[in-house]
């Protein structure tokens, strides 16, 4: 799992992506209705309580989390619960005082928090568990203070080495089956500190080299968007003619590969183009055979097991809670 900071980054960066699919989630769920099939509460483990659940972003002034607040508005309110939302506006102390207000007052019965600052809130997550209220925050135990699983709460995070090895694992699965396991990759890597941690990058090139010894990495630069992406790669392929292969970590960067190997006259069917973000275009792409695989978090999946969570919390809440982390979704033709 990676360290404190880059698990806060890592977060942060891939909420922030997220904004168009947190958005389709709520409109998606808005139609369901109490007891369907997507209802938490109606699973074995879990209470049939309704809940009302205070939901915490470090800010609702981007879209990304305003979408996801939706999105766990409808899902929410679908079967039965009540959601109510904060705005620190990316204030840790105004972030702490709402959550007390929350404890003190008992307006909520569960917390979902996605915090500025995870120390400076820690003490109220443990007044809250002590009064019955449940909570999901995002990162881990030792953002917190806080050392292994604790009672009341479930902590949920994004991985990005895992995304990482997924990534390279699909790269290798390409190479092997177009290239004869002979890879020329131009790597646009994710920026630090733009979009996820170092994670992402070191643990593809690890994954690479472990399942395609035979492949070279002849260019590695920043993923840009997509028309500078493209003039990156045109220009990369100058130096290296030979490269057969694009990974990019994000999906501006990808279809700027796909349009650099297009325009460059390389058959996107006889090459290896892999991406990542699960955008809608991509997602075509890979359809059309363009691109041979992408991968994305599952947002849409988070939020329903983190609703579910909060009602298996909440039918013990002196039991401990665990460890989530979000579901990666591979797309593949």
């Amino acid at each position: 799992m990676m360290n404190t900071a880059n698990s806060r980054r890592g977060l942060r960066r891939s909420l922030l992506a997220a904004a168009a699919l947190a958005v389709t989630v709520g409109l998606g769920l808005a139609g369901c209705s109490a007891g369907s099939p997507a209802d938490p509460a109606t699973k074995g483990g879990s209470t049939s309580k309704a809940l009302r659940i205070g939901f915490s972003p470090f800010t609702l002034q981007v879209p990304a989390l305003k979408g996801l607040a939706d999105g766990l508005t409808a899902a929410a309110t679908a079967q039965g619960d009540k959601v109510v939302t904060a705005d620190p506006k990316g204030d840790p102390s105004t972030q702490l005082q709402q959550l007390q207000q929350w404890v003190q007052l008992g307006q909520v019965d569960a917390i979902w928090v996605i915090p500025q600052a995870a120390k400076t809130i820690a003490p109220v997550l443990s007044q809250a568990t002590g009064k019955g209220i449940v909570v999901i925050a995002s990162g881990i135990p030792s953002d917190y203070g806080f050392s292994g699983k604790q009672p009341g709460i479930t902590f949920t995070n994004v991985d990005n080495a895992d995304y990482g090895t997924k990534l390279g694992s699909l790269t290798a699965e390409c190479i092997d089956k177009r290239l004869d396991g002979k890879g020329q990759v131009i790597f646009l890597q994710s920026p630090a500190g733009a979009q996820s941690t170092t994670a992402i990058n070191e643990q593809f090139k690890k994954t690479l080299t472990e399942k395609s010894p035979g492949t070279k990495i002849v260019n590695q630069q920043d993923a840009a968007d997509r028309l500078k992406s493209q003039q990156i790669i045109s220009s990369a392929l100058q130096g290296a003619p030979g490269a057969n292969t694009v990974v990019g970590t994000d999906d501006e960067s990808s279809l700027g590969g796909l349009a650099a190997f297009t325009q460059a006259g390389k058959d996107p069917a006889k090459t290896c183009i892999v991406g990542a973000g699960g955008g809608t275009e991509a997602q075509q792409a890979v359809k059309d055979g363009k691109l041979y695989a992408d991968l994305a978090f599952d947002f849409q999946a988070d939020l329903m097991q983190n609703l579910k969570q909060l009602h298996t919390l909440a039918a013990d809440p002196t039991a401990k809670g665990t460890q989530l982390t979000t579901p990666i979704t591979v797309i593949t033709k």
